[in-house]
């Protein structure tokens, strides 16, 4: 497994650019466990894997398929026609609302880690999601969210897919709400969802298609030693309270926990000197060593430098001291 990251490859990195000088690439996000990771749980919801689709995910009285359970009962099941980059079978929550007093519908299956924070401290989340309006919802378009959760039902983290404006937002547990990343998602597009837990770090990252839409926040701004319980698929009523026929397709759903240098950094600009030379931040895991790579041309790579990410962040700071005019940079993991 590639443990620095390629332009534009899909799940792979990003950019940080300042335009007309540099960009610097990082990636805090690997693309499979290959040898080093430990899988936790992986589904394509296919035939083969003993999902029925002609049943719910979750029925109405709690019954689920391959060990899925629900807070709440709304709309869910498995589809098996093709719909853009959904093949064979896949899931779905939303459309037809709960009939009792329920605002939201937690569908999930139970990990249940409490991370090795030694040789196992990162675990990453992967899922490909889609969120569909069929009738124009307006206002009274519902949300959609990704929830991370503990063994004892504390929310940790939440991805917001916010119907009404279709603004993408954040909630940390920290008791302050949704805070906008800034970014907005489309109906009908298809995006592929990594969040990436530093349990060793308390820190997480997550990204759609590549591009990072909130990093290095808290894991838990109130638990010392978090763990892992569920990541779960939500869907909460609309602003009025509400239900609407808006649902969320979700498929490749995949828990993987791995070494701390099986995974590559996230890196950052973080400023100029005053000489003009580039200062980049490298998000890492403590102790693990980066090599810095630059590039004129995105072809060949010369060896810069060695930095090693410091406890208890998992920091490494580095200036380039022979800058040109366009440079790129990336970090690679080593052994």
């Amino acid at each position: 497994m590639s443990t620095s990251i390629v332009l534009r490859i899909l799940l792979a990195g990003w950019f940080v650019t300042v335009p007309g000088l540099w960009m610097a690439q990082g990636s805090a996000k690997p693309k499979s466990a290959g040898t080093s990771g430990r899988v936790l749980f992986e589904t394509g919801f296919e035939r083969f894997e003993g999902y029925d689709p002609a049943l719910d995910l979750v029925d109405s009285l709690g019954r689920g398929q391959n060990g899925w359970t629900a807070v709440g009962h709304g709309g869910n099941g498995l589809l098996t026609n093709r719909v853009d980059d959904f093949t064979g079978q896949y899931a779905y929550i939303g459309y037809q609302g709960p009939t009792n007093d329920s605002s939201s519908v937690n569908l999930f299956r139970p990990t249940q880690l409490l991370p090795d924070t030694n040789s196992l401290p990162v675990v990453v989340f992967q899922t490909a999601f889609s969120i569909r309006d069929d009738s124009p919802s307006g206002a009274a378009a519902d949300d959609f969210r990704w929830s991370v959760y503990t063994p004892n039902d504390h929310r940790l983290f939440t991805l917001d897919c916010h119907g009404p404006d279709q603004s993408i937002n954040y909630a940390l547990d920290d008791g302050k709400g949704f805070i906008g990343t800034g970014f907005q998602f489309e109906y009908g597009v298809v995006y592929q969802l990594e969040i990436s837990m530093s349990f060793g770090r308390n820190r997480l990252s997550a990204s759609l298609n590549g591009t990072p839409v909130v990093y290095e926040l808290p894991l838990s701004t109130r638990l010392q030693r978090p763990s892992l319980g569920s990541v779960d698929a939500v869907w909460a009523a609309n602003p009025k309270g509400t239900w609407n026929d808006n649902y969320m397709l979700f498929d490749d759903y995949r828990i993987v926990a791995y070494p701390p240098n099986a995974v590559a950094p996230l890196m950052e600009l973080a400023g100029l000197d005053a000489q003009g030379k580039a200062r980049l931040n490298v998000w890492g895991e403590p102790a693990v060593r980066y090599r810095i790579q630059s590039s004129n041309d995105l072809q060949t790579w010369i060896d810069r430098d060695i930095v090693v990410a410091t406890a208890p962040d998992g920091l490494a700071t580095w200036t380039d001291t022979q800058p040109t005019a366009t440079r790129y940079y990336q970090a690679v993991a080593l052994p």
